[in-house]
């Protein structure tokens, strides 16, 4: 299924809050409330598998997925988090013990889409070195 671009907004406002009011929604996206609804069904049908906002597997061979590991400055270390939970390619960022502090995973529909989010994590204020490690394939996955 291809996405339009105001379908995709609203995927990516969905899966940093799921629970955000159609109102809301129109609101962030400048579209009326009925026009949401009418998104939100057409993606349910095709799409959204559940509100956590947990997407069926389509396009995967056009998906990117990509682990970035990151070292940063320990006085921005909040700053750096916030930042990251509001960019709705990163599913998860993780705190580690090691060389390195933090690890996130990163999904996009495309290495250009990935070369722009890595570029923006890279440049926040407070990174100081990143590490990526795009996935080629996926072998096995017990959480499936």
């Amino acid at each position: 299924m291809q996405l339009q671009e105001k379908e995709q907004q609203l995927l990516d406002l969905l899966k940093i809050n799921s629970r955000t009011s159609a109102a809301e929604l129109g609101r962030q996206l400048g579209l009326a409330r009925s026009t949401i609804h009418m998104m939100l069904s057409r993606l349910e049908e095709k799409m959204i598998d559940s509100y956590t906002v947990k997407l069926k597997d389509i396009n995967s061979e056009n998906q990117s997925v990509c682990y970035i590991l990151i070292t940063r400055d320990p006085k921005k270390a909040k700053d750096i988090e916030k930042k990251m939970r509001a960019i709705a390619e990163i599913e998860s960022l993780v705190t580690v013990a090691g060389l390195y502090d933090f690890i996130a995973k990163v999904t996009t529909d495309g290495n250009q889409h990935m070369d722009r989010i890595l570029t923006d994590i890279a440049m926040m204020d407070g990174i100081i070195k990143t590490e990526s490690h795009i996935i080629l394939s996926e072998k096995f996955n017990r959480k499936l």
